[in-house]
């Protein structure tokens, strides 16, 4: 009788075994063998993201706004803002997105609606308000995410293998089940880090991921800017400084701050403010930012 981790790797190389059935055979093993972690990031997979998204469930497209006249116009604006608002936080079941990607066989690119909170903002940084923006992203990008669920169930039930946990049937004695769990504690499945950690998180190195309580504190501070940046540029401020200011904000919102990107924006609000450089408005301007460096650590 065949072992579930054969089952599991024959599914992985079938590509007609629907991928939301073939994680469902990995949820099974995962309950059998008692692999917490593995079994919730299944269960992330199956039922949506609702915070932290693994990194390649993100991936890059065009920003376009709805035009009466023109139909969907791509935003161009200041490149650390658009590098913001064109990176698509995909955390849908992955039913919902093989679905897509069956309804659009063209190889065409999909629309991602962007949160109405979010179109208000950008309403406000730029001078043509619309009631719709979207993410362009190509039906590949989509797909890589399918694939790389795949090819993540695979390398797994190849570990396994290797393990010497295979299973009779639907079953594993008390000895597969303790060298998973050994396994789970030092195998690395790619860029989504330890599979002791929080699986399905994103712990690539060089970004750190904040608490919501740093999450609180550096909106707060950002905040405090932002309601000083009309005095600010009065006094000689780049004309960036809202702009950058805005990109500030649209990260913090996100479902998952990247720590990088905010350091960046945040050396750049320094240079913007070095035009009112000896302000006392501007020295506690930068004393704020860098309160926000620290941190973002």
């Amino acid at each position: 009788m065949t072992g579930l981790i054969l089952e599991i790797q024959q599914a992985s190389l079938d590509a007609s075994v629907p991928i939301e059935n073939l994680l469902r055979r990995v949820k099974l093993a995962a309950a059998k063998l008692r692999l917490e972690q593995l079994e919730s990031w299944v269960d992330n997979e199956l039922n949506g993201y609702s915070d932290r998204l693994p990194e390649y469930r993100k991936v890059h497209g065009q920003a376009a706004a709805w035009n009466t006249y023109n139909g969907w116009v791509p935003i161009v604006g200041n490149p650390k803002l658009m590098e913001i608002i064109s990176t698509a936080n995909i955390g849908q079941p992955i039913a919902g997105l093989s679905d897509l990607v069956k309804k659009e066989k063209s190889g065409g690119e999909i629309h991602l609606p962007m949160r109405a909170e979010l179109v208000s903002r950008l309403n406000d940084i730029f001078d043509h308000p619309t009631p719709r923006i979207v993410i362009k992203v190509p039906r590949g990008a989509i797909i890589g995410i399918l694939d790389a669920v795949r090819n993540r169930v695979l390398e797994w039930s190849i570990e396994m293998e290797r393990q010497g946990v295979l299973g009779e049937g639907m079953t594993f004695n008390t000895i597969e089940r303790e060298a998973a769990r050994n396994a789970m504690n030092t195998y690395n499945i790619g860029t989504i880090g330890n599979f002791a950690g929080n699986m399905g998180s994103d712990n690539t190195s060089g970004n750190i991921s904040l608490r919501s309580n740093d999450v609180s504190d550096v909106k707060l501070l950002i905040d405090q800017i932002n309601a000083e940046v009309p005095k600010l540029m009065e006094c000689g401020a780049g004309k960036d400084l809202p702009v950058l200011v805005d990109a500030m904000n649209i990260e913090i919102q996100s479902q998952q701050p990247d720590t990088q990107k905010m350091q960046g924006l945040v050396g750049d609000m320094r240079a913007a403010l070095s035009g009112a450089a000896g302000n006392m408005l501007a020295t506690g301007a930068l004393s704020i930012l860098s309160q926000i460096s620290k941190i973002l650590g």
